[in-house]
């Protein structure tokens, strides 16, 4: 009896998941040319390299010349704003990687009745979430009109 629960948690879907990732993630670690890592950078030699204000200024991408986003991530609103622009997609992505995981999760569990409530529970909450993701994008798009500000 104990060899039949051990083969189904080895079967179960959050381990052939994890197993899927470790694969994928070592095939990823053994292609990458051992070269990639032992790149001459171009650095100067950190004994006689000092640091100053210009140097530190060269790296700063606000201070560069002709710098298109300057301008907009100089204050802590420009920089909401321009983090949401990728939220948003982002959102989008993690409700896309939800219903798709809450589907496997009803296919896998459909012989057992807890994991298709699960399922059905994390499709559920997948689709609450984009419709106040939906909402919260239309509610800013109408400020916005209303306005006359940009918050997007």
């Amino acid at each position: 009896m104990n060899i039949k629960k051990e083969i189904k948690k080895a079967t179960s879907l959050k381990n052939i998941f994890n197993f899927v990732f470790l694969v994928i993630l070592s095939i990823f670690i053994l292609k990458t040319p051992s070269n990639v890592f032992a790149q001459n950078t171009g650095l100067p030699d950190p004994d006689t390299f000092e640091v100053t204000g210009d140097v530190l200024d060269n790296f700063d991408p606000l201070l560069t010349e002709n710098s298109p986003h300057a301008a907009e991530l100089s204050t802590p609103g420009g920089i909401i704003s321009r983090a949401l622009t990728f939220a948003f997609p982002l959102a989008g992505l993690v409700l896309f990687v939800m219903i798709v995981a809450g589907g496997l999760q009803i296919l896998g569990g459909a012989a057992n009745s807890k994991s298709l409530q699960e399922g059905q529970k994390r499709v559920t909450m997948a689709i609450v979430g984009f419709l106040v993701l939906f909402s919260s994008y239309w509610i800013t798009q109408i400020l916005e009109a209303i306005f006359g500000i940009s918050i997007l």
